[in-house]
């Protein structure tokens, strides 16, 4: 093997390790949100707190419902899932929930059975934002903040500097596109 084709296998790696740890990040958010409705939304609709109930079962539709997007998007990528929730199709994207999602629930609950569950789902899903990040990051920078299709040297007969002077050069007026006051 080259140099080249390890570090590529590298990349490949830490991207598939990612989706991994993503992929149980986000199992672990339905988890919660499974959690969270057992132990909020019928414990407020037992109480006849109709406003509280709706409050976390909506909580629960978009913990559970994002975390079981990701599940998807993370093992088994499908059109569907890319054309629904767009920010799924790019690890930035991913991350980004990541990162929202898990200081969210990170904090959820302050004591008990759940507090711990949050913090376990949270703490996983702010590692793999965190991580995912960090990636992104290196990315970027290998390739200059362009997509690896992009990044590579220009091949033609004009160079990127004159690409640039060409570009952000503007012929001068002629007189007929001169006006007269």
């Amino acid at each position: 093997h080259t140099f080249q084709s390890n570090i590529a296998m590298g990349r490949q790696s830490c991207e598939a390790i990612l989706r991994l740890v993503g992929g149980l990040a986000s199992a672990l958010l339905v988890v919660t949100a499974v959690v969270a409705f057992f132990a909020d939304v019928l414990r407020e609709l037992s109480e006849g707190r109709i406003l509280a109930t709706g409050h976390y079962f909506a909580e629960c539709v978009l913990i559970g419902g994002f975390g079981a997007i990701l599940v998807l998007a993370e093992i088994q990528p499908k059109q569907e899932i890319s054309d629904s929730a767009p920010f799924t199709t790019k690890l930035s994207g991913r991350a980004l929930f990541y990162l929202l999602a898990g200081l969210y629930v990170v904090g959820r609950k302050d004591t008990g059975f759940q507090a711990w569950t949050n913090f376990l789902a949270g703490f996983l899903c702010l590692g793999v934002g965190i991580a995912g990040l960090v990636h992104v990051k290196a990315e970027w920078s290998r390739t200059g903040g362009l997509p690896p299709s992009m990044s590579q040297p220009m091949s033609g007969p004009m160079s990127g500097h004159e690409m640039s002077t060409t570009a952000n050069s503007s012929p001068s007026p002629g007189p007929e596109q001169m006006s007269t006051s």
